[in-house]
């Protein structure tokens, strides 16, 4: 009796806290959902890409082309165009409210069945949200994110203009996005003339455009096309009859690709333009932009050719993304398969060294083109660089890395430079650097960059040290005709006129014996760098992210990319596929179209600097180098011989003085620290001996000198390691 009343006790105890756990749990989640729902900003000009309200204007103040033909109306088009998307893709749409229930219950069991995802569960609505706002990425705050505004939108618009959007905003293969413009390469007539086979042709092409191509595999696309229709059949959306005359119609492939694509270049100077006008609507605005048919032409030529396609390890085409601007910022052409891409945060790998390690130490006298780096065995903790080859070759100089991009090199001179410090001179070309690590020198950055912000900073560099924001808006006026906005070119120096020259110069080698060495056969002064990002594997066979080719001429700056931009694995590219090889190549191309012959010369670099990258000027005898030590003061490094009398010099705004002057009685690298030195200064050092005079180096002091320590013994005749 005791013993029951014991247990029945227990149990309730039990069932007490099982339902005060429940219910917390279950206030929690709402909470949760609750936060999450009203912390999404449903964002409309992303969901009207084109915004076909707005006129705008090309760079020679002509009207742009007529968007309105991009529109799809769901009320004038045939009811079989519109099914054959819904039974494909999402056979509950006009029934859900932007989720399906049954098809998450659904997919789940399908998942944990097979151990992987195998089925997704997404709506219309979650589409349209997921190819408009948020990333590709699978990952369970992506799907969140996705869920609460796919309820959002379901809320705001109606179920048929939910779907003009969505049949807007997807992608057909060939860089071809939307259903107009896919009616019109793929069978040259509109939406609204499509035949119930045409139209199932093209639903079925989501799934897999490159798999299900009608132009590359005519078999797969018919299959795919004839599975469509009996799902069309199937939910009773055409009758028998309409059933058996398409399923042997024959349909005329005409593959017409416009002239002149100008969407993209219209969706990016739409975002451009509500980012300037704030709340106040575009339609009352005018928008001039810096767009130039003819080289919009020629890129989509140029990426679309079958001899310049590059695939994933899926087989399918990979994303991609050519931005042609000039040093002045100023953007007249964009091409992209991927809308998402010009936004993109990213990792550009080797392509960011330039900008945030050498224009860095050269800017700050760290190096000059001839500082010879040891390559070698190097770690810092867990930090392991490898150079992309595997290989060391000892002594290099400063020019040699930049143009072979060597890792190991570049980390040493990042590390010698400072991360702070470097940082600084990054953020001045326009990158949002932040809390970075020495995986800086390689590229990764903590939390990315986007492809108009590494333009930028090539921008500079090709305009003399000069930053200005990439635009792609020249001018925005008013319905009265007042201009309202308008982009107005650099006069502020990111780096001084004589570093952007001395890292032109180191790129100019890149094309001629680098990394970006396929460019080499162009008759015009070009300065290059390329980039190849890995995926992080434990694996020695890991696949390639990114692939690209930065390269800019005095009057032309030239960003192409290929890679992955949702990260899924089956998306990678293959191995062997880098900035170098046909991304380079297709820069070559771009290049040669639009530059032609120029006749523009690059700045040469400073006449102290040498423009040899094998040699180091022998007439110079004295080199002096210089970095923050360990103990926060400036060490300052030259060659000494015996006998001769030299005299360290410092400058601090404008005022110069004598630090040191010695004989030395044996030749050797003579060390000397400026335990002087003032704290977070621009500091010029220099080194005379009779009627010789050393390069002069910058160094930029921290704000933690240690006067009284005393530095570590040197391990070697080398200032770097």
């Amino acid at each position: 009796m005791y013993q029951s009343k014991g247990a029945f006790a227990r149990l309730k105890k039990f069932l007490l806290f099982a339902c005060v756990f429940f219910l917390s749990l279950g206030v929690t989640v709402f909470a949760v959902g609750w936060l999450v729902y009203h912390g999404q900003n449903l964002e409309a000009h992303k969901l009207d890409p084109h915004n076909k309200s707005t006129q705008f204007y090309d760079d020679y103040d002509n009207i742009m082309q007529d968007t309105k033909i991009h529109r799809v109306n769901v009320a004038d088009m045939p009811e079989h165009v519109k099914w054959a998307f819904v039974c494909v893709e999402d056979k509950d749409f006009y029934r859900h409210s932007g989720l399906s229930y049954n098809r998450i219950i659904k997919a789940a069991y399908k998942n944990l069945n097979a151990r992987r995802t195998r089925e997704g569960a997404s709506t219309i609505t979650q589409q349209l949200i997921k190819n408009t706002h948020l990333t590709h990425e699978k990952t369970m705050n992506r799907k969140i994110r996705e869920a609460a505004l796919a309820l959002k939108l379901e809320k705001e618009f109606t179920k048929d203009q939910i779907l003009e959007m969505y049949l807007e905003a997807i992608f057909f293969g060939n860089g071809i996005n939307g259903l107009q413009e896919a009616s019109r390469f793929y069978y040259d007539k509109t939406a609204n003339d499509l035949s119930i086979r045409e139209s199932a042709g093209l639903a079925g092409l989501l799934r897999s455009p490159a798999r299900f191509d009608p132009i590359r595999n005519p078999d797969n696309f018919n299959e795919r096309t004839n599975l469509v229709l009996k799902m069309m059949y199937d939910q009773q959306k055409i009758t028998r009859e309409q059933y058996e005359v398409a399923r042997v119609e024959e349909i005329k492939i005409h593959a017409r690709r416009p002239k002149c694509d100008a969407r993209m270049y219209i969706t990016a100077a739409t975002s451009q333009a509500i980012g300037i006008l704030g709340h106040r609507p575009l339609s009352d605005h005018r928008i001039y932009t810096f767009f130039d048919p003819a080289t919009q032409d020629t890129i989509q030529n140029v990426v679309t050719s079958e001899d310049y396609q590059i695939k994933n390890i899926s087989g399918n085409t990979a994303d991609n993304l050519v931005i042609v601007a000039n040093p002045n910022g100023e953007i007249n052409a964009l091409f992209t398969n991927n809308r998402l891409m010009p936004t993109a945060k990213r990792n550009f790998a080797s392509a960011l060294k330039p900008l945030v390690v050498y224009a860095p130490a050269i800017e700050l006298g760290v190096v000059t083109p001839d500082t010879m780096i040891l390559d070698e065995p190097y770690a810092s903790g867990d930090f392991h660089p490898k150079n992309h080859d595997g290989k060391f070759r000892g002594n290099v100089s400063v020019r040699e890395s930049l143009a072979q991009s060597y890792n190991i090199p570049t980390v040493k001179i990042l590390e010698y430079t400072t991360i702070p410090r470097a940082v600084d001179v990054g953020r001045r070309l326009g990158l949002p650097l932040d809390d970075e690590t020495l995986g800086l020198g390689l590229g990764a950055t903590g939390n990315g960059v986007t492809s108009l912000q590494l333009l930028g900073g090539f921008c500079a560099l090709a305009n003399g040290g000069h930053f200005t924001s990439p635009s792609f808006i020249k001018r925005i006026e008013n319905s009265h005709g007042e201009i309202t906005w308008e982009h107005t070119p650099p006069y502020q120096y990111a780096v001084s006129p004589d570093t952007a020259a001395i890292v032109t110069s180191m790129l100019t080698d890149a094309v001629k014996h680098g990394t970006a060495r396929k460019m080499a056969s162009l008759n015009f002064d070009i300065a290059a760098k390329t980039g190849t990002a890995e995926r992080q594997s434990d694996t020695p066979s890991s696949n390639n992210t990114d692939a690209i080719n930065m390269s800019y001429t005095p009057e032309r700056v030239l960003l192409v990319w290929n890679g992955n931009a949702d990260m899924k694995p089956q998306n990678d590219l293959p191995q062997g596929t880098t900035g170098g090889g046909k991304t380079t190549f297709i820069a070559r191309d771009i290049m040669a179209k639009t530059a032609g012959d120029s006749q523009a010369k690059f700045t040469p670099p400073p006449e102290n600097i040498s423009a040899v990258s094998t040699s180091v000027d022998q007439q110079m005898t004295i080199n002096l180098t210089g970095r923050v030590g360990e103990t926060g003061a400036p060490n300052l490094t030259f060659n000494t011989e015996t006998g001769k009398k030299y005299e360290i010099y410092r400058r601090i705004d404008g005022n110069e003085s004598i630090l040191q002057v010695i004989r030395p009685d044996q030749s050797r690298e003579h060390l000397f620290i400026d335990k002087s030195a003032p704290q977070k200064r621009v500091i010029d050092y220099w080194v005379k001996s009779n009627d010789v005079t050393s390069n002069t180096v910058k160094i930029y002091t921290l704000d933690n000198i240690n006067k009284d320590a005393v530095p570590a013994p040197r391990q070697s005749k080398h200032w770097f390691f």
